[in-house]
């Protein structure tokens, strides 16, 4: 779809704009990322004290923080790598 928009774009003599990401959304994904870093670190310490109390359930417990942590921030990356530069 938008292929078929900058292609209509170019035949008309007008570029489309690559806008980038405002303030406010910068500011909220930063936000959003410390919220899911302070959970994450809260989740690791509390498999850690799992762990350590014995409790088997605490690497499956790690491993769901660990993996929902790598997937945010592999997605977080991946969006902020197709902005366009400013």
């Amino acid at each position: 779809m938008e292929q078929r928009v900058r292609a209509v774009c170019r035949r008309m003599g007008g570029i489309v704009p690559a806008v980038g990401w405002s303030v406010e959304q910068r500011a909220a994904v930063k936000r959003y990322m410390l919220f899911t870093t302070v959970f994450a670190v809260i989740g690791v310490a509390f498999s850690v004290f799992l762990i350590a109390s014995g409790v088997r359930g605490g690497w499956v417990f790690l491993g769901m923080v660990v993996c929902m942590y790598a997937a945010t921030l592999l997605f977080v990356g991946n969006v902020k790598r197709k902005q366009p530069e400013e």
